[in-house]
């Protein structure tokens, strides 16, 4: 059985495709997963893991150093 997410759910969309997810039942699994199969991009478990889904799905955030103000100590 095949679930759509809520559009006010927060959920993050694939990484790999940008479309937004759904949740499978297969017995006593709930999968997250990508709606388009060659993506494979999915999470298993017991319950709906939408925290796992999240941290795998969230695009890295980029980190800009002040290079004037970044003291590099030179050792050995």
């Amino acid at each position: 059985m095949i679930l759509q997410i809520q559009p006010n759910f927060p959920c993050e969309n694939c990484i790999k495709c940008g479309k937004r997810p759904h949740v499978e039942q297969h017995k006593e699994k709930w999968t997250v997963a990508c709606p388009d199969k060659n993506c494979k991009n999915q999470v298993k478990s017991t319950i709906a893991d939408f925290t796992t889904w999240n941290r795998l799905n969230k695009k890295a955030t980029t980190i800009t150093v002040d290079k004037k103000s970044e003291k590099l100590k030179q050792t050995a």
